[in-house]
């Protein structure tokens, strides 16, 4: 997809500066949305986190202690 966008000249130099110098513009925006996808992502899930009051707890493992696991002799 291409797109014509305006972007505020001080931000993009300073994603320039802070990128990969092998990293071209397509990759630079390509990157910038990924992120923005995940950020926005983990706000909506952490906004659900106490939206299910009834569900019931999941149980988890516990985890093992490493004596235990410890195979040598």
């Amino acid at each position: 997809m291409r797109a014509t966008v305006t972007i505020d000249d001080a931000l993009y130099q300073r994603a320039l500066e802070l990128a990969d110098p092998t990293m071209d513009k397509a990759d630079l925006f390509r990157e910038a949305i990924q992120t923005f996808v995940r950020v926005q992502a983990a706000k909506r899930l952490a906004a659900l986190g106490s939206s299910a009051s009834d569900m019931p707890d999941i149980p988890r493992r516990a985890a093992q202690d490493s004596s235990q696991t410890d195979t040598a002799s």
